[in-house]
């Protein structure tokens, strides 16, 4: 029974952390982009701009190809 707790408490915490991402991504269009920015915004860990910038030339890049 303390294993099915354990693991219960687990997947609650787990749900806390993660939940707001989870829905974010499934809910709203281009939702993994929005996800991943807003957890880097949150940890402060990345250079926020320069992942944008990197973001930003990558879709105008395949955009680009797609016109072609």
């Amino acid at each position: 029974m303390d294993v099915v707790i354990r693991v219960w408490e687990w997947f609650r915490r787990y749900g806390q952390n993660v939940g707001p991402y989870l829905m974010l991504e499934i809910l709203m269009p281009g939702g993994t982009l929005l996800a991943l920015l807003l957890f880097l915004y949150q940890r402060r860990q990345a250079d926020i701009a320069g992942v944008v910038q990197r973001i930003v030339l990558a879709v105008t890049r395949t955009l680009a190809n797609m016109i072609e």
